[in-house]
């Protein structure tokens, strides 16, 4: 994919020096620099564009996301309120303003723009799943529930909705509620390493910790760098006194994340084990 899109740049530089006043191959390569992971390209094209077309509503829509991407969120919260500005029926600019405004820790905003996007198309199942995840960081899970709920009659095969509403029984220690979600989330999406994540979370609480290293197994086998899977499975090792696989866990966490407090810690401790 990569080769394509440097292919495509490559066409649309040709077209850029043969129209420089037009907007549209502006467009057209901040799109393919922004799929290619050239986000810093990406927005400075997304500019030049609204340089030639100010009310282009897609390359507002597109450099919101790459703002919010490179961790931005003022300046995508600007880019989607004039989207809002141009196109104030358009329920996508206000569901992305909620994500840069509850990425920017501004919930009360996050769930002002989801509530407006859900007015305006109320079958928008991410926009329920969002304002869920509102009410969950919020710990109204009980308010999670009903959304992820909502989201889940609308789209039953959205692997996040279950996984999200499972955490939320978590939360209030409904444990086989949860653990029903979690087994829902990954048989809609058998790839969906955080469902098995949070499924051996659950495991652990009722003391299952056979079921939980299957899980972290699982977890590990999809995602080898998911370090929260090795951080877990390690302390799970460390409680059933499995000191030599917590310890080659802890190791693994440091080689992904060098200065992990939890693998330092615990390290520590099971070299301060008596031999």
């Amino acid at each position: 994919k990569n080769k394509q899109y440097a292919e495509a740049i490559v066409s649309f530089n040709e077209a850029i020096r043969l129209s420089p006043g037009s907007p549209t191959p502006w467009f057209n390569r901040a799109q393919a620099n922004y799929y290619s992971g050239k986000i810093d390209a990406a927005i400075a094209d997304y500019s030049q564009t609204l340089r030639l077309k100010p009310d282009y509503l897609d390359a507002l829509f597109q450099r919101g996301l790459a703002n919010n991407k490179k961790g931005n969120h003022d300046l995508a919260i600007a880019d989607y309120t004039q989207g809002i500005t141009l196109s104030p029926a358009d329920s996508q600019f206000w569901y992305n303003r909620g994500i840069a405004q509850y990425d920017k820790g501004n919930l009360e905003y996050a769930l002002a723009d989801y509530n407006q996007a859900i007015k305006l198309n109320p079958n928008y199942m991410k926009a329920f799943v969002n304002r869920g995840a509102v009410y969950y960081k919020k710990k109204l899970f009980d308010m999670a529930v009903v959304e992820l709920t909502t989201a889940i009659k609308l789209d039953p095969n959205n692997a996040e909705a279950w996984g999200n509403r499972g955490m939320s029984y978590s939360a209030l220690n409904q444990l086989d509620l949860a653990l029903a979600d979690y087994s829902e989330a990954v048989r809609v999406n058998p790839k969906y390493a955080k469902g098995y994540l949070d499924r051996a979370i659950a495991y652990n609480n009722k003391r299952q910790n056979d079921l939980a290293i299957a899980d972290l197994n699982q977890a590990i086998g999809l995602d080898p760098k998911y370090t929260s899977a090795y951080i877990f499975r390690g302390a799970v090792y460390f409680d059933t006194k499995k000191y030599d696989l917590s310890k080659a866990d802890m190791t693994k966490v440091l080689e992904l994340s060098p200065n992990n407090k939890f693998a330092n810690d615990l390290l520590a401790r099971i070299a301060a084990l008596p031999k």
